[in-house]
C-alpha cells in the first residue's frame, strides 16, 4: 500500500527528510536550496552513516559565499555535491528510489522553520522514479562543488 502524505510546514518537511535518510540503505539524492540545507544541517540531518556503511550521497543546491561552510562539510562527510546556478525553487529528497518528499516551488528569501509549505512525502517507486529523471537532468548540468567553491 502506497502512503502518501501532505506535509505543510519547513520544519515537517526537514523531520521528513530526516526520516527518510535516516532509513536509507543504498542511496540518497537532494536538491535543496542552500537557506533549507542550512536549516537541516543546524538540525543534525546527515547521511553520514549511508557513507560509512558504502552508500551514496548526491545532492544539488545553489552555492554562494554564505553557504560554502555547510557545503565544505558535506564535502568531508563523503557527500557528492553540486551547484546549479539555474535554482527554481523545487526541493527534494529521495531515498532508495522509493520514499521521497518534495515540493514543487518553495520562496526561500526569508524563510523560516515555521513557514506553510506544500510538500508531499510518499513511498511510491514510481514517483520516486519521476523525482530521480528530474534531478538526474540537472545534475548533468550542474558543476562539481568544489570547482564551484573556488571561485570564492
Amino acid at each position: 500500500m502506497v502512503i502518501e502524505t501532505i506535509v505543510e510546514s519547513v520544519k515537517d518537511a526537514i523531520a521528513v527528510a530526516s526520516t527518510i535518510i535516516e532509513s536509507a540503505e543504498k542511496e540518497i539524492a537532494w536538491l535543496l536550496p542552500a537557506p533549507i540545507l542550512v536549516m537541516a544541517a543546524q538540525h543534525n540531518v546527515q547521511s553520514k552513516s549511508l557513507i560509512q556503511k558504502g552508500g551514496k550521497v548526491r545532492g544539488i543546491t545553489t552555492i554562494s559565499s554564505p553557504y560554502v561552510e555547510t557545503v565544505s562539510k558535506l564535502l568531508e562527510s563523503g557527500v557528492d555535491v553540486r551547484h546549479t546556478q539555474n535554482y527554481t525553487g523545487s526541493f527534494m529528497v529521495v531515498a532508495d528510489k522509493s520514499q521521497s518528499v518534495s515540493a514543487i516551488h518553495l520562496n526561500v528569501e526569508d524563510i523560516s522553520l515555521d513557514d506553510k509549505i506544500v510538500a508531499f512525502w510518499t513511498d511510491d517507486p514510481d514517483y520516486a522514479e519521476y523525482l530521480l529523471s528530474s534531478f538526474d537532468m540537472v545534475w548533468a548540468e550542474a558543476i562539481d562543488a568544489q570547482k564551484r567553491m573556488n571561485e570564492f
